[in-house]
């Protein structure tokens, strides 16, 4: 196969996982910041030139690539063709015991690190008020 379709299959499966992972409307610029949160440096003309088959992403920026984007890193550099690539080792299964639990999750995986420190020390702070009115009504049992 040719470079040219290699990089037009590329761009097909990645414009595919952004419209199934609901990112498609995302800019550019929008999504250099998502990317960048799972590792991946580059710019939003990098991100054009992927999204309309210019260019292709290296390897190495494949699994972050697949983790931003919710699917496995085979399929979004070879289409999954060719038997079980793997690129990554499988993760371990998270499972939210509610829906709420995993917009949470979900959301907390967006923010800008500043926001998640914030919201760390939110849940620490919780966490021993929570703790320290358990503890409490242990000693008045």
């Amino acid at each position: 196969m040719d470079i040219a379709r290699r990089r037009q299959g590329f761009a097909s499966r990645f414009n595919k996982a952004l419209e199934t992972s609901g990112r498609s409307g995302l800019s550019d610029g929008e999504l250099l910041k998502l990317f960048g949160r799972h590792g991946i440096a580059v710019t939003t003309q990098t991100v054009s030139n992927w999204r309309n088959g210019k260019h292709m992403p290296r390897l190495e920026q494949i699994e972050g690539l697949a983790e931003a984007l919710n699917m496995d890193a085979a399929e979004l550099a070879f289409d999954g063709k060719g038997g079980k690539l793997r690129v990554q080792e499988p993760r371990a299964a998270w499972h939210a015991n509610s829906p709420e639990e995993r917009t949470l999750v979900e959301g907390l995986a967006l923010l800008e690190p500043e926001e998640k420190a914030l919201v760390q020390e939110l849940v620490r702070v919780l966490g021993q008020r929570h703790a320290a009115k358990r503890r409490g009504r242990r000693k008045r049992a």
